[in-house]
């Protein structure tokens, strides 16, 4: 066996290797071993015609190409050995020639962090939201939850409930007939058929009428969508909305009786928001800060992990698209994608994700952050409580837990570090 090694490029090294007759004789025993289970010779039991048999009758090269992924396997883990090289994942092999057998061993090795300056990375200050404008927001979709509705007989309005017969038909074929249906007189209900809830407007109960709309352009059938229908409407009852007053007792029902006036509650709803406020501007600041060092940094990945990721990400899209009984190219045509800009996107998306990913594991290993045991243990009964599997759909065994737990608590501790360190330079 010959191999030449290259010098390092990207991350990688590749091996070429060639083998001789005197490498490949052991492995025709191999292959005839199993080329004899699979085929059928006149005059003996199946898996026990004799090797020159089988030889005269399928060649040496068909037997040569069952035992070709053992002499890779095992050729390529001597070379590896010989070579003493630290890989950090499967290397990646690729058959250059079949007779004689030569391959190339593309050894992908550990990603290169060099961190930036931390220093140089300025943060510009997220502007605070008005505060007093979310409570009203939030105290308003409380009491539209604690609406009630009473009848009416006068004409309805906007906001109102009705209770409506509605029919439609389509170049005179019925396509909907619905009775008792519900709707709320309201714009954001007006997305079937632009220009419904104003014809209902108006009624009163008992009331019909006919008229023509055009049906959405956004509506899932193709046989409705924008298509100019006849609608014929009868109301058959109407309630207007009696929403609580803002007062102590409102507060008491909102809270379970903990609260007791309207102030209180502004105030808790206060702190909530400002609590969630700070969380989200956390968050964001942290991830500006890890994109701005990602642009200081120099950062090194073999193009295999990227490959790999992508071609990963690929197949869960296409495991999705199976669950909908479509090819991939259906279900992203169904979602207004093309299969080209999708591998693109999924390509950019992949390379930002593992810069994030090496950038801050370097930062555990260069500030010494590492996670205790107590926090391990406890995120791994977290994941195991989830039921997290791993890419075979089995559930993480006790070692599988461990590493997935270790490698998240990195990434949020590193993300913390980087928040704590870049958070003095928001301008």
């Amino acid at each position: 066996m010959k191999f030449k090694q290259s010098k390092e490029k990207e991350r990688q090294i590749t091996i070429d290797v060639d083998l001789d007759e005197s490498d490949i004789d052991p492995y025709y025993k191999v292959g005839y071993k199993k080329l004899v289970k699979k085929v059928t010779i006149p005059g003996f039991r199946k898996g026990k015609a004799p090797y020159r048999i089988i030889e005269s009758q399928y060649g040496k090269e068909s037997i040569l190409s069952e035992a070709i992924d053992d002499i890779i396997s095992e050729k390529t883990a001597e070379v590896i050995k010989e070579s003493e090289l630290e890989f950090y994942m499967t290397p990646k092999i690729e058959l250059t020639s079949f007779n004689p057998v030569k391959f190339k061993v593309i050894v992908p090795l550990e990603p290169k962090v060099e961190i930036g300056d931390l220093q140089k990375i300025k943060l510009e200050k997220i502007s605070p939201p008005n505060f007093d404008t979310l409570i009203d927001e939030q105290i308003n979709n409380m009491q539209k939850q604690f609406t009630t509705w009473t009848p009416k007989e006068t004409k309805s309005k906007e906001g109102d409930l009705v209770n409506i017969d509605i029919q439609i038909n389509i170049d005179k074929k019925e396509v909907l007939n619905q009775q008792n249906t519900e709707i709320v007189l309201d714009e954001q209900n007006d997305e079937f058929a632009p220009g419904l809830i104003k014809k209902i407007v108006g009624k009163k109960p008992e009331d019909s009428d006919s008229f023509k709309l055009k049906i959405s352009k956004s509506h899932p059938s193709k046989d409705l969508a924008d298509k100019k229908g006849d609608f014929e409407v009868k109301i058959n009852s109407i309630k207007q909305p009696v929403a609580p007053k803002l007062n102590g007792e409102f507060a008491k029902m909102v809270s379970n009786d903990e609260i007791k006036t309207m102030a209180t509650l502004r105030k808790k709803i206060e702190t909530s928001i400002k609590e969630t406020h700070n969380q989200q501007s956390e968050a964001e600041y942290t991830n500006n800060s890890i994109t701005k060092l990602i642009e200081l940094s120099k950062i090194e990945i073999p193009p295999i992990i990227v490959e790999r990721e992508t071609e990963s990400e690929m197949q869960n899209l296409e495991n999705l698209s199976k669950q909908f009984k479509m090819s991939l190219e259906e279900y992203l045509n169904k979602n207004n994608q093309n299969l080209e800009d999708t591998k693109k996107s999924i390509l950019e998306d992949t390379i930002l994700k593992l810069n994030r990913t090496f950038l801050l594991l370097e930062i555990c290993k260069t500030n010494n952050i590492e996670p205790s045991e107590q926090e391990i243990s406890e995120t791994s009964q977290l994941l195991q409580n989830q039921k997290m599997t791993n890419s075979k759909g089995d559930n993480l065994s006790k070692d599988e837990l461990r590493a997935e737990s270790e490698y998240r608590l990195k990434l949020e501790k590193a993300s913390k570090y980087l928040y704590e360190q870049t958070s003095k330079n928001i301008a």
